[in-house]
């Protein structure tokens, strides 16, 4: 359904100034530098999939979202969604794909600020020439499954962003793309109501078969909703179901993590041989320690417990947010 092909992205390097005569003369001298976005990017989503983008700020997840909808030419490579290449080819596929970007941007200028959700609700329908009767049945499913009937009269002005992100999610339920690509769709949406946008999510997976590209810095989001997810910072670094990762990362990864509640104290150097760090903290009597264990060193530090009155004992699970973590820790400081 979805092909990415050696999909690479390079921008030459901004301008310092036009007074900047060291600059312009670089500039004319000499090519520009380029900055890459994308390095040969290899992936294949299947139909009905929900698959996820996951990388720091500046890893290219929106530069492929752009190139999906031909705002943005890739330097080399293809990108083919439903045979077709997604830029060369874009007239071929327009009609069947539809694309969110997160924050509140309406890129496409689809929604009239001053007009009632549901009104800008009919009118997209109408573009879509989807039929009236059928239209209306779409929208009061989209504005139940997202919780919105009680906005539906209210102006899109006048929405708070969040609810204007679920206003937004609204529209490939009424739609129906073939293929939708979500780019942080829950990024303005509180804990509360981005269950809602998850459902909405799934049923369109489930219910209409829709495949789905989901870049988010949320990484549960990604651990709940994703078949599977390609962890990358402009080129691959993994790939494969969330579940699989986990496991794969379990049995690699050097440390586990212990949290342990202790009455009383306790010299963190007795594990000084057999724990990677320990953070702890005391609180009315207890202490309360986060030992990070080496491997294969478990059975040393349950040992060095059991000379403790130790009252609580977890073994922290691996999530997504670990490995993601663990494999990008060292390149970008603005982690998800």
């Amino acid at each position: 359904m979805i092909e990415s092909v050696g999909l690479s992205k390079f921008y030459p390097s901004p301008i310092k100034g036009p007074f900047d005569v060291k600059s312009l003369r670089d500039f004319l001298g000499k090519p520009r530098e380029e900055i890459p976005a994308l390095i040969d990017l290899n992936f294949k989503v299947k139909e009905s999939e929900i698959f996820g983008l996951l990388g720091p700020n500046g890893a290219g997840k929106t530069t492929f979202c752009k190139i999906a909808n031909a705002l943005v030419i890739p330097t080399r490579g293809n990108l083919y969604i439903s045979g077709y290449d997604s830029v060369k080819e874009h007239d071929k596929i327009k009609g069947k794909i539809f694309t969110i970007f997160g924050g509140e941007r309406d890129l496409f200028g689809l929604f009239q600020w001053r007009v009632s959700v549901e009104k800008n609700l009919r009118f997209i329908s109408e573009l879509w020439r989807i039929p009236k009767i059928e239209a209306e049945k779409r929208i009061n499913y989209a504005l139940e499954l997202l919780n919105l009937k009680d906005k539906k009269n209210e102006w899109y002005q006048k929405l708070s962003a969040g609810m204007r992100q679920k206003v937004y999610l609204a529209l490939p339920l009424i739609l129906q793309p073939e293929v939708l690509i979500l780019d942080e769709p829950t990024v303005y949406i509180d804990v509360f109501t981005r269950r809602e946008a998850w459902d909405a999510i799934l049923e369109l997976s489930r219910e209409f078969g829709t495949t789905i590209i989901l870049t988010t810095h949320n990484l549960n989001e990604a651990e709940m909703l994703c078949d599977r997810v390609l962890i990358f910072n402009k080129k691959k670094i993994a790939e494969g179901k969330p579940k699989e990762l986990i496991e794969k990362f379990q049995t690699l990864k050097i440390e586990r993590k212990l949290l342990v509640k202790i009455k009383g104290k306790i010299n963190v150097e007795e594990f000084e041989k057999t724990a990677e760090k320990v953070n702890t903290y005391t609180q009315n009597g207890y202490t309360y320690l986060e030992i990070y264990v080496r491997r294969d060193y478990l059975k040393d530090v349950l040992t060095i417990l059991t000379n403790h009155n130790v009252t609580d004992i977890q073994n922290k699970t691996t999530t997504l947010e670990d490995i993601f973590k663990e494999l990008l820790g060292g390149e970008n400081e603005n982690l998800a």
